[in-house]
């Protein structure tokens, strides 16, 4: 159920216990119940896609091996997943703040529980896909239980197998490197790397960078213990099932579970209490100095499931170097951890797009051209005759209506409050670029006003000295005509006779003439 009701009406916080990439985790108690969880805050910038999927697969899953979840809640721009409280912390956490490693009974406790667990998720058909000793919580009665399923992938009915190359580089199996497929056998190959971290304090190739140990785990023979004499010929044998390279011969959870190692790990988790209590004291220890005002040394690291599923009273005091710098890695990963001093390997969770076998020949990925972060896994695959679908699609499918109202407020709020920001951004930059664009525009509007100007002058003027022509010619042509008509009129006086015709003087003497002859 996913709520927007207020979380603080429901919990009481009482303290941080874990801070991650993904925020940060509290113990809280119940006011109704007075019992304790954990919180996990997750802000909506984080991966949402994950975080969906985490709380999906956990709401499912109803089984005393894992991670119980109880609740969401929408809060300030967050979402705070309420889940169970495991006293203990993880298995990686003992193993640091203690600095030592597990032995063959404690091992076999945690392997026979983590089966369970196994069992239960293979039997619904999904996948874990991040097993470690990160992600395997402990109770304070020293049960494990498993946890973070941010990466967990679902297997239907008609997709035999997953092609998205998703996991942690050094616990990650051949077959999910390579790409040739893989199913629920990737869990088992990833608990045997586990029992070899239990075993010797990390997992095989720590010491190589991720993408070298990515290169290496397809092309190397299965890891063993670095000093197989110490351990049992049980032992052995279990491991080398788990790290069986061909996952078509690696056995599953079930056939495991009746392995004779697994069999006489009845009641062992009670070897587990002895380590739970001496890391409780520990860390009480260091707190309890950084409170009094000492340097206090830097406690456990914490990693994802720890911050994420993080369910113990461990509280990260500092923050430490990364056991490897993978920071310029071409792989997308999750930090797993607060790193620590020690040159060890970052055991990020590592989500990959595409990886790509050429022929016959040396497996070589093909992600090293791709230098790009914030890789999504894309489960929507090539391979759609198999019935695959987008997980985030499926994961929203599986929330209720009030809870994707939730989900839509919280992005709408998101959106538009990241938008407020783009543009506040972009009004700064934009603000003195702006104020010399409308200097310059009010220039260039000066200089065609003055240029308008100028040529409507030069037009008048123009036109003036053209009416003035005209009208000097106007004139000089009607002086002409004038002095025309008076040359003519003159003309004209000087061709005018001083006397009468002689016609006119004798038209009576003619007319008198013509008489007498009549």
């Amino acid at each position: 159920m996913m709520s927007s009701k207020d979380p603080l009406k429901d919990l009481q916080i009482i303290e941080q216990i874990g801070e991650g990439s993904y925020g940060t985790v509290h113990k809280a108690r119940m006011i109704k119940s007075g019992d304790i969880v954990a919180v996990k805050k997750v802000p909506v910038e984080a991966d949402l896609e994950s975080i969906v999927k985490e709380i999906s697969i956990m709401r499912q899953c109803h089984h005393e091996n894992i991670v119980k979840y109880y609740d969401t809640y929408s809060k300030d721009n967050e979402l705070w997943i309420v889940m169970e409280y495991c006293g203990g912390g993880s298995v990686s956490d003992i193993i640091e703040t203690c600095d030592t490693t597990l032995n063959e009974e404690q091992i076999a406790s945690v392997c026979k529980e983590v089966l369970l667990g196994l069992k239960y998720l293979h039997e619904i058909k999904k996948i874990h896909r991040d097993i470690k000793a990160g992600n395997v919580l402990l109770t304070d009665n020293g049960h494990s239980k498993l946890a973070d399923f941010g990466v967990s992938g679902q297997i239907s009915d008609t997709m035999l197998k997953r092609k998205t190359v998703i996991g942690t580089p050094y616990w990650m199996a051949p077959e999910v490197i390579q790409e040739t497929g893989y199913d629920f056998k990737i869990d088992i190959w990833s608990l045997g790397i586990t029992i070899l971290e239990l075993a010797e304090g990390n997992p095989p190739l720590s010491d190589t960078h991720p993408m070298r140990a990515i290169f290496l785990i397809p092309s190397r023979p299965s890891p063993t213990f670095r000093e197989p004499e110490k351990w049992s010929k049980t032992l052995k044998d279990f491991l080398a099932l788990c790290l069986t390279k061909d996952p078509d011969k690696r056995p599953g959870a079930i056939e495991l579970l009746e392995h004779e190692f697994i069999k006489k790990a009845k009641g062992t988790h009670q070897t587990l209490l002895e380590l739970i209590d001496r890391t409780k004291a520990l860390l009480l220890k260091k707190k309890s100095k950084k409170n009094n005002g000492g340097k206090g040394v830097s406690e456990s690291s914490e990693s994802d499931s720890d911050s994420e599923s993080r369910t113990s009273d461990t509280e990260s005091d500092s923050d430490s170097d990364s056991r490897t710098d993978s920071s310029d890695s071409t792989v997308n990963t999750r930090s797993d951890s607060d790193d620590d001093d020690d040159g060890d390997g970052n055991y990020g969770t590592v989500d990959i797009r595409s990886m790509k076998k050429k022929g016959g020949e040396d497996y070589k990925p093909a992600f090293l051209d791709m230098i790009q972060a914030d890789t999504k896994e894309e489960d929507n695959t090539k391979e759609s005759d198999k019935g695959e679908q987008k997980p985030i699609r499926s994961n929203f499918h599986d929330l209720g209506l009030e809870e994707l109202k939730v989900l839509i407020d919280m992005l709408t709020i998101k959106m538009n409050k990241e938008i407020q920001v783009i543009k506040d951004k972009y009004d700064k930059q934009i603000s003195p670029i702006r104020i010399i664009f409308d200097e310059k525009e009010k220039e260039e509007k000066e200089k065609e006003r003055l240029e308008k100007e100028r040529l409507e002058k030069e037009r008048k003027e123009k036109e003036a000295k053209e009416n003035l022509k005209k009208i000097q010619n106007t004139k000089l042509h009607s002086r002409r005509v004038i002095k025309k008509s008076q040359r003519i009129a003159a003309n004209s006086q000087k061709s005018k006779p001083k006397y009468p015709s002689p016609k006119i003087k004798n038209k009576g003497k003619n007319k008198s003439k013509n008489k007498s002859k009549n």
